[in-house]
């Protein structure tokens, strides 16, 4: 199956661009006798994954087969519990030898594979390769708005491909908001908004199509702010007297106790998940305390402020959250001063910097993900370049720096922390964009900063990303029809 073929490894169109490459001058074919092999059971979904992926790009669909002993020509995957999860490890000679750490380092070897190969109008092959790769990053995160402008399950598809593409883990669905509610709570099911939100068998199988292929979805249920939606369907429960209709009358006990059990619903069905967001921004406070409900619930708690009440709801829905074996994201909404101590095993997203300056949640002790304004935020409706940040900005950009556009934020003048600090990852958002842009609005985006968090190691310019950059975003529209 081997034969003489000139390839090095600057002609290699990978992306994100690998920690240790090496490539000679043979390489393997893909034909009708190739077989893929999954020596462990648990990456039999993921093998045909790429059996279908490799239909798609080549028009040869391999066999799949469970075999401790592959055979020469065949793609094999494994599982090497001898190294770090989401590690892998490729080497392509006789056979393709594809390990990793866990079933995500399997899935991001399958991707630089699929990147690698070489495609022929009659033949394709795979490049002589000995990759070993993993991530600098732990969280590599894009989140999308369903809420504001609704997805359909097809196009969350396709961007759970691009993830998958671009080696992107983790899947941010922003379900809640004040334009709509889109969980189909079986529990509470006045909550979801009619003829906007999902059914629990379209989110299932969302969940199922995202993990075989190594993307984890987290659920984000904004509250107790941006809940107009919420408070709309059942303002009895959920309004207040005083205060503003998109912020949820978090003073009620029982208001706590119907967002827990809806936490428990949508984790019970985002069961990959090692995460739950609960939003926790930008809450409006205003006449708060003249409610009834406020007042009542401050004589009883002894707090000062609906400030305090609502770092104190942070903490009840945390307890909720590690109830059910997950940990807690919230937005950067909470301020660095307060009589009631949020935990610091809370992962802190930091976008403004206006709240909680990233700094300050370091020195604090808190984990962080970078999460900026600019140049990670996608509006479309905004005017150039805010919210449209150019692909070079972002590959300029490292995750140890937060960015604003506006003179009053903090971020400004950029704000830089030491690469030492517990920022684990960072996340780009498409806010409010309507579904038929967020796919040509992400995805070089989302490449270059899938490059910077991958590894950081890499001092590639520009120009040379620009190049692999052509090559991989021509082949990703294969799986984005």
């Amino acid at each position: 199956m081997k034969q003489k073929k000139r390839s090095i490894v600057k002609d290699l169109n990978l992306i994100p661009w690998p920690y240790k490459v090496e490539c000679d001058n043979e390489y393997l074919s893909i034909d009708l006798q190739t077989r893929i092999t999954a020596t462990d059971t648990s990456l039999a979904p993921l093998a045909k994954v790429l059996a279908g992926e490799l239909k798609m790009l080549t028009n040869i669909e391999p066999a799949v087969t469970l075999e401790t002993k592959p055979r020469a020509g065949d793609i094999t995957l494994s599982i090497d519990s001898a190294i770090d999860i989401e590690q892998y490890h490729l080497k392509v000679a006789e056979r393709a030898n594809i390990s990793g750490g866990d079933y995500g380092g399997v899935a991001a070897g399958t991707v630089t594979l699929l990147q690698a190969l070489e495609i022929g109008e009659k033949a394709a092959a795979l490049p002589a390769v000995d990759i070993v790769d993993n991530p600098c990053a732990l969280y590599r995160g894009l989140m999308v708005d369903p809420a504001r402008s609704f997805h359909s399950p097809e196009m969350l598809r396709r961007v759970i491909n691009l993830c998958r593409w671009y080696k992107i883990r983790f899947l941010q669905l922003h379900l809640t908001d004040d334009q709509s509610f889109t969980f189909p709570s079986s529990a509470y099911p006045k909550l979801p908004t009619p003829e906007r939100h999902y059914t629990l068998r379209q989110l299932r199988e969302l969940e199922k199509y995202a993990s075989e292929r190594g993307v984890v979805l987290v659920p984000e249920f904004d509250m107790p702010g941006h809940g107009k939606a919420t408070v709309e369907a059942w303002p009895e429960l959920f309004s207040t007297e005083t205060g503003s209709r998109s912020t949820m009358n978090y003073a009620r006990p029982e208001v706590g106790e119907v967002l827990d059990d809806i936490i428990g619903e949508m984790l019970e069905v985002f069961s990959s998940s090692p995460y739950f967001h609960i939003g926790a921004d930008e809450v409006n406070f205003e006449n708060l305390d003249e409610d009834p409900d406020f007042r009542l619930a401050l004589d009883r708690t002894g707090l000062g402020d609906a400030g305090e009440l609502y770092r104190k709801f942070i903490v009840e829905r945390d307890k909720t959250v590690k109830q059910h074996d997950r940990q807690t994201i919230v937005w950067e909404g909470f301020r660095r001063s307060g009589r009631v101590r949020i935990p610091r095993d809370i992962l802190v997203m930091a976008f403004e910097s206006s709240y909680y300056r990233p700094e300050h949640l370091i020195e604090d002790g808190y984990t962080v993900i970078n999460a900026s304004w600019q140049p990670l935020y996608l509006v479309a409706k905004r005017p150039a370049p805010v919210g449209q940040w150019p692909v070079e900005h972002i590959y300029n950009w490292n995750m140890y720096r937060w960015e604003h556009f506006r003179e009053k934020r903090p971020a400004y003048e950029p704000i830089d922390v030491p690469k030492e600090a517990p920022v684990i990852g960072a996340q780009m958002c498409s806010w409010e964009n309507p579904q038929d842009i967020i796919i040509p609005y992400l995805r070089k985006r989302l490449a270059a900063m899938s490059e910077r968090l991958w590894n950081e190691r890499l001092d590639c310019d520009f120009t040379f990303f620009s190049k692999r950059l052509h090559s991989t975003d021509k082949r990703l529209d294969t799986f984005l029809k």
